[in-house]
């Protein structure tokens, strides 16, 4: 009797170490997904390798661990004192198990939503580059009509309504074309891209009644003289 007493202990006690090994490759198997988690971020392809390898190894896992567990509870069947010792082993176990795969829940769910953050913001980025270039294109390559300018400067109305047009979306250059004492030169670059320097120039140089071309410089920059009557 004492003898079977002492089996059953040892077989409790093998009982308890297989439960703790259980536990030890579960929380093992939480870093490894953790890692892939982070790994999907990168590359998504290698990741969903990974984690399918890790699913099977982990299927296999489980696999041998039950064998295991049937193996050891054809022994404990012998008494129901024993048997009830390893199912509360077996239920605490569990339970510390499902804990931390709760736990790795929420944290792949916080890495998954960071994640969608960044790349929301990177998207964003990027669409305001494309954006911004698209619109350096469109202004350098800009070919207007000197003849809105002419209109334009017939008196303080069409002046406004012209600066308001252009400057809809940015109220510091609003206010500045609007009180400009140089209002003909600002509208003359922005009816004339930098890719057509010679149509900004020609449109300065004989619509523009304050300012004259001198000479052009080798960046192909104007320098202005003394203001002169365009009546004549």
């Amino acid at each position: 009797m004492s003898q079977k007493s002492g089996d059953l202990e040892v077989l409790v006690k093998k009982t308890n170490n297989i439960a703790l090994q259980a536990i030890s490759r579960e929380l093992s198997l939480e870093e490894l997904i953790r890692q892939e988690e982070e790994e999907k971020n990168r590359q998504e392809e290698e990741r969903l390798r990974k984690q399918i390898e890790a699913e099977r190894n982990k299927k296999n896992c489980v696999l041998k661990a039950i064998t295991e567990k049937k193996r050891e509870n054809e022994y404990s069947m012998k008494t129901l004192e024993a048997q009830q010792r390893i199912n509360t082993i077996k239920k605490e176990a569990a339970a510390q198990v499902m804990k931390q795969r709760n736990k790795l829940k929420a944290l792949l769910g916080k890495i998954r939503q960071q994640s969608l953050l960044r790349r929301s913001h990177l998207k964003q980025e990027l669409m305001d580059v494309r954006s911004s270039i698209a619109n350096e294109l469109g202004k350098a390559y800009k070919k207007g009509d000197l003849n809105k300018c002419v209109d334009a400067m017939k008196n303080e109305t069409t002046k406004n309504n012209y600066c308001t047009s252009i400057y809809v979306d940015d109220f510091g250059l609003l206010n500045y074309c609007k009180k400009s004492d140089d209002f003909c030169n600002i509208c003359c670059n922005s009816e004339f891209g930098d890719m057509h320097q010679i149509e900004k120039e020609e449109c300065i140089l004989k619509i523009c009644p304050k300012k004259v071309a001198e000479e052009i410089e080798k960046d192909g920059r104007w320098i202005w003289q003394q203001p002169i009557n365009t009546k004549n």
